[in-house]
Formats: structure tokens, sequence, C-alpha cells
């Protein structure tokens, strides 16, 4: 477990004083390689993953091509949302996007976990419920505005994250062609 982990805790909730050696031994701390996969769709999804440094994404196949549907940024949490509380064979896959440092927790640790430190589920509700209020609010984006439009917004509401992001997998994240996009950012640009 890093230090940064602890203080997001921390963070999200200011009442939880728990010695960091005391849960220290549910997490794993590891580098991943730009591209590398953490979880194939059909896998057995066990594991959730918060993210150090990088970034991460999480995509299906359709008819070989990527489709990207979230990120995974400094200080978020990424899993297969759908697989993960049952064990189930995942219906997505975790890529790097980039080089990374990641904390990992398996299934059988997280539920010990919370059990053992009632206001660590307090923490992960607050995870889940930002994820859940995101993910929302991008169908509606995408059900209200034009392609543009939501390029416009993304970039002006994450100048960093646009710049991270390989044209191909930003292409996909929006359901565009990688011609569409760079029309997009040239009328950005002049």
């Amino acid at each position: 477990m890093t230090d940064q982990l602890y203080h997001h805790i921390q963070k999200l909730v200011p009442g939880f004083t728990t010695e960091q050696e005391k849960i220290a031994p549910f997490f794993q701390t590891k580098t991943v390689k730009k591209e590398e996969l953490l979880l194939t769709e059909r896998e057995i999804c066990d594991t959730i993953y918060f993210v150090n440094k990088g970034c991460l994404y999480l995509f299906y196949e359709d008819n070989e091509d990527k489709q990207v549907i979230h990120f995974a940024l400094e200080n978020w949490w990424i899993t297969d949302y759908k697989t993960f509380p049952d064990g189930n064979p995942a219906v997505y896959s975790i890529a790097a996007m980039e080089d990374s440092e990641i904390t990992c927790m398996s299934r059988e640790n997280y539920e010990t976990l919370l059990l053992q430190f009632p206001l660590l589920a307090l923490y992960f509700n607050k995870i889940h419920e930002r994820a859940y209020g995101a993910a929302l609010y991008k169908q509606k984006t995408f059900a209200t505005v034009s392609k543009n439009d939501f390029y416009r917004y993304f970039r002006s509401t994450y100048p960093e994250l646009i710049q991270r992001i390989p044209a191909p997998i930003f292409a996909s994240y929006m359901g565009v062609s990688l011609r569409t996009l760079r029309g997009f950012q040239h009328a950005y640009i002049s």
C-alpha cells in the first residue's frame, strides 16, 4: 500500500484513523508497462486497481476493434464492476494506457477489509457513487450534445488528460473514427 492511497482514504473519510500498517497487508503495489493487460474478457475478475501513477483504461472487443468506455487516472479505482462483485467471467478488459504504478486488491481481501474496517465501506461507497455519477453524466452528455461539442467539453474540462490519451484510444472512447477525431482536433486548433 502506498502513502498516496492511504492519504486518499483519509481525504474522503477524515474519521478513518486506523494505522496504515494494519491495512497495508490487504494491498499489493506493482508497476505495469504500457499496453500490459491486467484483465481480459472472459477471465475471472477478482481484482480491483488503484492508480498511483499513470493511466488504465477499460474496454471491450467488437470485431477486433477496442471499444474504450472508461479511463482511470491517478487516485482513481478501476475494475470490471459488472463481474467483480460476483466472480463471473469479465465482460471487459483492462490495460495500461501508459507505464503505470498501481495498487491492487483481490476480491477476497476487499471483502475481508470491509468486514474488519467498516469505515472503508464508506470510502468505497463514495468511490463507487462518484464513478456511477460520472458514467451517467457521460451517457447524458453523449445523448444531448454532438460529438464535436463533446470533444470541446472534454478538452476544456480535462486539458492534461487529453494530451495523455493516444488518438486511437480517444476516438474509440468517443465512438468516432480516427479521421473524424483528427477533424475535431484540427478545428479546435484553428
